[in-house]
């Protein structure tokens, strides 16, 4: 199959943000949000795969990472979700199914909220719809070293090697760290119970977030589908990109085509 791709950049608001979409144009689209101090080549592997079972995906960097522009504003999760729905008008792409992993399924549970009519599935992975008070003391820790010592130091910190992916910007990460730990005072959950879209949740039970977070969002979104793979971890979309890619690509066949 002949799959046209391309890397560019869209002005979104104040923001250049930097995407790739590779796919037919006429295929179901469905697009990849990345965690904390990660960019869109984490979704390589499952990305390539996808585009030869028949979807059109796309992979943009969030605020602050990879190439796209760091804003030093505050900037909240519905922000966040703003983001992605100006990129796809920018591309003009009228629904998307969103596959977010950990932060970034925070920004797809928030899209799908905010934005339905331009949700058609949501895969939502390693991630949670709250976070309680450690882990929000966590993220405290997380803001304190992204402020005072960089974007690198704070790659360190999550355990992110920053010699073999893009730095993020210390200053303007924080506000996207703040808007993930907005869900201590003002969690997702019971709004939730509102969606009507097809939902895949998938979780290693080794993930060190742990899985209770998935159990209470399958819980919450009425017919989701929730998957607890045995010795993966947080990165199970790249600890087992193979396996993954083709549990997400059949989700997907089934809703989408």
């Amino acid at each position: 199959m002949n799959v046209p791709s391309s890397r560019k950049t869209a002005r979104v608001g104040k923001l250049s943000v930097r995407y790739e979409l590779a796919g037919a144009a006429d295929a179901p689209v469905v697009t990849f949000v990345h965690g904390l101090v990660a960019s869109l080549e984490h979704w390589s592997s499952v990305s390539r795969v996808l585009s030869a079972q028949g979807f059109r995906v796309l992979r943009y960097d969030l605020r602050a990472h990879g190439s796209t522009t760091a804003l030093q504003e505050p900037c909240s999760r519905h922000d966040l979700a703003a983001d992605l729905v100006g990129l796809l008008d920018a591309l003009g792409i009228a629904r998307t199914a969103v596959i977010g992993h950990s932060a970034g399924g925070v920004i797809a549970q928030q899209t799908a909220l905010d934005f339905p009519e331009r949700v058609s599935a949501l895969g939502l992975i390693g991630t949670s719809s709250a976070c309680n008070d450690k882990a929000a003391g966590w993220y405290s820790q997380c803001i304190e070293v992204a402020r005072d010592k960089g974007g690198a130091a704070l790659m360190q910190l999550m355990g992110a090697n920053p010699e073999k992916v893009a730095v993020p910007d210390g200053p303007g990460i924080v506000p996207v760290i703040e808007a993930m730990r907005s869900l201590n005072t003002d969690p997702l959950t019971e709004r939730l119970r509102a969606l009507q879209v097809p939902t895949l949740i998938i979780v290693g039970d080794k993930d060190f977030l742990g899985v209770g977070g998935s159990v209470i969002l399958s819980r919450a979104i009425g017919g989701s589908e929730l998957e607890i793979v045995p010795g993966r971890g947080h990165g199970i979309y790249q600890e087992d990109p193979d396996w993954f890619a083709q549990r997400l690509g059949t989700f997907l066949t089934r809703h989408l085509l």
